[in-house]
C-alpha cells in the first residue's frame, strides 16, 4: 500500500469520526423547591415520629405548617452549595426559633437534613420531607 493511500484513508477516517452525531440527553423538567413539603422529624437519634411541613416561597420566604396545612411559623430560606442544599431559620407562634439545613434531591423531590434550636442547625435531630405540591 502506498503512503498516499494510507494518508487518504486516515483523512477519511478522521472526517467520518468527527462528523458523528452525539446523542445529547435533554434535561427533564427542573424540580423546584418552591411549594409545600411534608415529612417527619426525629429528636436527636430517636425514630422519626413528629410531623414536619414547610411551604417554601419565592424570595426566600419560609412558612412552618402544622399537619392541617395551617401556618404556625415564619422564617427565611436560601440555597447554597450550587443549589444542592438549603439552609433556613424560622420562629413558631409562641416565640421559639429553629434552624434547618438539608440536602435538596431534585431528581426525587426530597429534602433530608438536620434541625436545631436557636441558630444551631444540628443540635435538635434529623428530618426529611417530600414535595406534595
Amino acid at each position: 500500500m502506498s503512503f498516499k493511500a494510507i494518508i487518504t484513508g486516515l483523512v477519511l477516517l478522521i472526517s467520518f469520526a468527527s462528523c458523528s452525531k452525539s446523542k445529547e440527553q435533554k434535561p427533564g423538567p427542573a424540580a423546584t423547591i418552591e411549594g409545600v413539603w411534608t415529612g417527619k422529624f426525629s429528636v436527636l437519634s430517636d425514630p422519626y415520629n413528629g410531623q414536619f411541613s414547610f411551604r417554601f416561597k419565592a424570595g426566600g420566604i419560609l412558612e412552618r405548617l402544622d399537619a392541617n396545612g395551617t401556618k404556625i411559623g415564619d422564617g427565611t430560606w436560601e440555597f447554597y452549595n450550587d443549589n444542592k442544599s438549603i439552609t433556613g431559620k424560622y420562629s413558631v407562634i409562641g416565640g421559639s426559633s429553629f434552624a434547618i439545613i438539608a440536602n435538596f434531591d431534585k431528581a426525587n423531590s426530597k429534602l433530608t437534613g438536620t434541625w436545631g434550636t436557636g441558630t444551631s442547625d444540628y443540635n435538635g435531630g434529623y428530618w426529611y420531607m417530600n414535595k406534595v405540591q
